[in-house]
């Protein structure tokens, strides 16, 4: 991503928090879901493939 600016919010993934970002043109970047339990994170799910995201169902950048 160097050389490019990005922007993410905070989201619910499937019920879980999570983070996406997306490039200034509004195409996402990545995903992360977080998975906590007894205030810690246990797993991080992270999405990066282009195909896949392109398929997700995200909320519009913000």
């Amino acid at each position: 991503m160097a050389g490019s600016a990005a922007r993410g919010h905070a989201a619910t993934v499937n019920g879980r928090p999570g983070v996406i970002s997306w490039s200034e043109d509004g195409t996402p970047l990545s995903l992360l879901a977080f998975t906590a339990a007894d205030g810690h994170i246990t797993e991080i799910t992270a999405v990066v493939d282009p195909a896949k995201l392109a398929l997700m169902d995200l909320p519009d950048p913000v």
